[in-house]
């Protein structure tokens, strides 16, 4: 039977996202902290210099290998923490209390408000913004002084702000509000979306930002306007992404939800407590603090060398976050698990496994974002995933195999529909691996023949 290259290429697909390509390790963990009270907030300079503050005006830092506190000048609760570097931190909190470190120690600033503030931002050292209850917004022009701005045309508190620059930047509130400054003035959003109060903004340019609060609302700003949508019921305290495609948000109950640009899925948490902030050095090292003392961290990140034969090149790639889809499989099936594994490194130990293996983790995360939302689609692939288990036995047996025409269009189905909710870049993946198909070297290299 004859087939087009398309249904070739989407079997072939289908059979790669089906093979655990490379072991991973990623997992978020519960670290040693060195409080019991809440911590609100946190920020680092890098994955070794990393701050946390909480009630009655307690700070930890992490030094890279432990958490320990560091001595305070108020007894006031903080309740944010920012910084352009880690000689250059400003944390602020209740009764408008605002501090500042500079390498060595913690000291009180002048604050023009009694105001709660509720959050700290700056495009740099010497324009700061903190925003709080009553739509306080308090500037700092050079990391000295602080004075109040004018009011925003709202009185909604306040409770984050974040910026692409000076002039681009927006404060998220109560009952859905946000405000924009554009370098000269503050004005209202006119429409955020929603009326659930949002907690926390974050974006990766002014373009592309995401604001989350109460009920799981989550709203993103496209460059022209806010679309609100909701994950879960719990509400969504913090977000911070280390890119529009990496974005991770935390909340109540320990609850913890990550984006791979096209879908959020929840991922796997070790607390119920609740989470009150988040933070990462990367998209790979991130943390998390929240009630209780609460700190943890996520790391995900890959090291794989490939020795390409005939020659005496070695390529080594370092990869970090994503979730592979193949995961609810693995657990399901041990004894298969073992053989696609050992076919794995059979067939991927060389210079086109490399290959492989960078198609698949682009694109994996956006292939478990849809599947974690699409029950019937997660089912059929689990079904698919387990049927070519034998395939994958047999191909390490005898270095061949076939698949039935049968299969085929069954994976041609599939994959068309997940395709249908895929984004360009796996799309364009998925038209590299056609080329490779219409050339003949892709299935003589996995040596599957047709029935």
């Amino acid at each position: 039977m004859k087939f087009s290259s398309r249904v070739v290429l989407l079997a072939a697909a289908c059979l790669f996202l089906a093979v655990p390509i490379q072991a991973r390790a990623q997992s978020w963990s519960q670290m040693n902290s060195p409080l019991s009270t809440q911590l609100n907030g946190v920020w680092g300079s890098s994955a070794s210099d990393v701050f946390a503050v909480g009630e009655n005006g307690k700070i930890i830092h992490y030094n890279g290998s432990s958490w320990s506190l560091m001595s305070n000048p108020t007894p006031n609760q903080l309740t944010a923490v920012w910084g352009t570097s880690g000689t250059d931190v400003f944390a602020v909190g209740e009764n408008g209390k605002i501090i500042h470190y500079n390498g060595s120690s913690w000291s009180l600033m002048s604050s023009p408000t009694a105001n709660q503030l509720l959050a700290v931002w700056g495009s740099s050292g010497t324009n700061v913004f903190a925003v709080g209850d009553g739509g306080t917004i308090a500037h700092s022009i050079n990391g000295t002084s602080w004075s109040l701005m004018p009011p925003s045309s709202t009185t909604q508190s306040l409770k984050s702000i974040w910026g692409s620059s000076g002039t681009d930047i927006f404060a998220v509130g109560q009952n859905g509000t946000i405000i924009h400054y554009n370098g000269t003035a503050w004005s209202l959003v006119t429409s955020s979306d929603t009326t659930n109060s949002l907690n926390s903004v974050w974006g990766s340019s002014g373009s592309d930002v995401f604001a989350v609060g109460l009920s799981g609302t989550i709203t993103h700003y496209n460059g022209s306007s806010w679309s609100a949508t909701t994950f879960g019921v719990q509400p969504l305290n913090s977000v911070w992404g280390a890119s529009g495609s990496d974005v991770f948000a935390v909340g109540s109950n320990g609850s913890i939800i990550h984006s791979s640009g096209s879908s959020w899925a929840y991922m796997e948490s070790p607390t119920v407590q609740p989470l009150n902030s988040v933070w990462g050095a990367s998209g790979g090292n991130v943390f998390a603090v929240g009630a209780n003392g609460t700190v943890l961290n996520y790391s995900a990140n890959i090291t794989s060398t490939t020795t390409i034969s005939g020659s005496n090149t070695t390529t080594t790639s370092s990869i970090s976050g994503g979730t592979c889809p193949f995961s609810a499989v693995a657990r399901e099936k041990s004894v298969s698990v073992r053989s696609m594994r050992q076919l794995r490194d059979a067939r991927l130990n060389t210079a086109m496994g490399a290959f492989i293996v960078s198609l698949y983790y682009r694109n994996m995360d956006e292939v478990d974002g849809i599947l974690q939302h699409d029950d019937v689609l997660r089912s059929r692939f689990i079904r698919l995933t387990l049927v070519h288990m034998p395939l994958a036995r047999e191909l390490l047996a005898q270095g061949s195999a076939a698949i039935s025409a049968r299969d085929l269009l069954e994976l041609h189905v599939f994959l068309r529909d997940l395709q249908e909710q895929s984004r360009l870049m796996l799309r364009m993946d998925i038209d590299v691996i056609l080329r490779g198909i219409e050339s003949g070297w892709l299935l003589q290299w996995l040596g599957i023949g047709i029935e």
